[in-house]
């Protein structure tokens, strides 16, 4: 969570909860690090990286209008 959290300005509990939420509802997935059992990944769901994608392109369209 630290480098996570550590741009924000709040607490890192805050953080944590609200990344707990947003994986909770399938925003972020966590994956563990291979190679340090100490460090976690977060990265968007497959879902949620699709619709980043889709949102892009539309305005990818609009601007090119």
């Amino acid at each position: 969570s630290s480098s996570l959290s550590s741009p924000a300005p709040l607490p890192a509990t805050t953080a944590l909860r609200w990344l707990k939420t947003m994986t909770d509802k399938g925003i972020f997935v966590r994956r563990a690090d291979p190679h340090d059992g100490r460090r976690v990944f977060v990265e968007l769901s497959p879902d949620s990286s699709l619709a980043m994608r889709r949102y892009f392109a539309e305005v990818g369209q609009v601007a090119a209008d």
